[in-house]
């Protein structure tokens, strides 16, 4: 990729599309959900879900022109919507971005926690979901697929290490298990139990932003396969991933990744800012360490990752 760059058609996007699309779960065959939000010209108007309202132009049509792609893979227990204020933003710079609602390991479907039946689903059906999404009449042929970017939170790192060519051991993860880093809850899922190994991935994913990811199932060799581009990013006070999970993967990455570690950030910095209304009843996942702006931190770092995914998918925009 190196020394190639296109031309971006035009300033970035002033409105954002939203639409929820249904793919088959290759686990069973059930109807799993991706929501995709991308650059359009119709006007915005606030639309709710949940405790969330967003300002997009739902089920418009996607802007002229060919758009690259970024899918996203939410932490274990998350939503397609953990990440949708970086998702937005990445659709404002011009980007399609299309995020994974994990069945049986997200809010409202968390059956398969810690199993190995969830380390083994996840990338089946995030790669279900890219090829759903790359074929879909209404985005096909806006979509640049050869411009492909992976985003992942958490678990979702792993997912989509996976997806970008890694083959994880999931043996490591009993082994990590046995004797865990003191003050992190990683194992606490019961992820001990999990074997075996997984694999997939191929040539679409091109560049992949990983936060605070599960790095422990892969080995050096099982990353050897993993020669794209990354940004990692480690939350400093993380309870959750011990430090040296992100920092061995970041040793074991055949290519230096891009790597900053979050000051004073907890492990669901990462997530969209949760309304301070619903915090109590979301619990952790809206909670941050004392002092910690997390507003203030998406404003950088959704900022940071669409730059990251210009240079790493050669993408060179007017008036830049």
């Amino acid at each position: 990729m190196a020394g190639v760059a296109v031309l971006w058609a035009g300033a970035a996007a002033a409105e954002v599309g939203m639409r929820a699309l249904a793919f088959t779960d290759p686990a069973d065959g059930g109807i799993a959900r991706v929501m995709v939000w991308y650059p359009t010209d119709a006007p915005e108007t606030p639309v709710e879900r949940g405790p969330f309202t967003f300002p997009v132009a739902e089920g418009a049509p996607v802007s002229d022109g060919r758009h690259p792609l970024v899918i996203v893979s939410h932490g274990s227990g998350g939503s397609a919507f953990g990440h949708a204020d970086t998702a937005i933003a990445l659709a404002r710079r011009g980007y399609i971005v299309a995020a994974v609602h994990h069945r049986g390991n997200a809010f409202d479907d968390n059956r398969d926690a810690g199993t190995e039946r969830m380390w083994r689903n996840r990338p089946a059906q995030l790669s279900a979901a890219l090829g759903h999404v790359l074929a879909e009449p209404v985005l096909a042929g806006r979509i640049d697929g050869g411009r492909v970017g992976a985003l992942g939170f958490s678990a979702g790192g792993y997912t989509v290490l996976v997806a970008a060519g890694g083959a994880a051991e999931l043996e490591r993860i009993a082994a990590h298990c046995r004797t865990p880093p003191a003050g992190e809850e990683f194992c606490h899922l019961g992820n001990a139990r999990a074997e075996g190994r997984v694999e997939g991935g191929g040539p679409r994913v091109r560049a992949a932003v990983l936060m605070a990811p599960v790095g422990v199932p892969f080995s050096k060799d099982g990353l050897a396969g993993v020669a794209i581009p990354i940004r990692l990013y480690r939350a400093e006070r993380d309870e959750q991933i011990a430090a040296a999970q992100v920092e061995d993967l970041r040793d074991r990455l055949p290519t230096p990744p891009e790597y900053e570690v979050v000051r004073d950030a907890g492990h669901f910095a990462f997530l969209m800012p949760i309304p301070a209304a619903i915090a109590p009843e979301v619990g952790p996942p809206a909670w941050d360490p004392p002092g910690f702006d997390r507003a203030a931190f998406h404003e950088r770092l959704n900022g940071e990752i669409a730059d990251f995914f210009d240079r790493a998918l050669a993408i060179e925009r007017q008036g830049r």
